[in-house]
């Protein structure tokens, strides 16, 4: 797992007394509105963002998926209020804290992605490189255990997977199997 010199791009916005820095085309879902890291001067913003975006894309090796599209910012989304830079990182600059970090990393994964949802997984990596997805808290009441074992005979072990996507898919797939029972 290595990368050198990637450079992604993001915005400066002053926030409430520091400077945050948005990657809104790395991370989409939030990265408009929410800075993935900040700072006091806009020179320790982006030195924590250089950091912050070696951890993310070590994440996404180490969650055996590829390094994330470097797409532009639109220019005709950009305010005044916004300093549009790029950011540029190295797995080397931070290899020992990301290899000292990366093993305890799991996921959590909420029934169809509703973090009201009474259904959890979790998933860590196995020896083998792929993650373990596990019933995360307790099925419905009144569950019979020889029904459960009969849908998922390594339970609390629901499948294993490759990728993320994987994960969520066969952990909705059985929570819906679970609720026609």
């Amino acid at each position: 797992m290595a990368f050198e010199n990637v450079v992604y791009p993001a915005f400066i916005k002053q926030e409430e007394g520091s400077f945050g820095i948005h990657f809104p085309t790395l991370l989409p879902d939030y990265g408009w509105e929410n800075y993935l890291v900040s700072g006091p001067s806009k020179k320790e913003a982006t030195q924590n963002a250089k950091k912050a975006l070696a951890y993310l894309l070590a994440g996404a090796l180490y969650d055996n998926e590829d390094l994330p599209n470097q797409a532009p910012i639109p220019a005709n989304l950009v305010t005044e209020e916004m300093e549009l830079v790029f950011i540029k990182t190295s797995y080397s600059d931070y290899a020992k804290e990301i290899e000292e970090h990366l093993p305890g990393r799991h996921w959590h994964i909420c029934f169809n992605r509703d973090e009201k949802s009474d259904f959890r997984a979790v998933a860590y990596k196995n020896k083998q490189g792929f993650w373990d997805v596990k019933v995360d808290g307790d099925l419905p009441i009144g569950m019979e255990q020889e029904k459960l074992l009969q849908l998922c005979p390594k339970y609390p072990v629901i499948c294993t997977a490759r990728l993320r996507v994987e994960a969520e898919e066969a952990f909705d797939s059985f929570i819906l199997r679970v609720k026609e029972i």
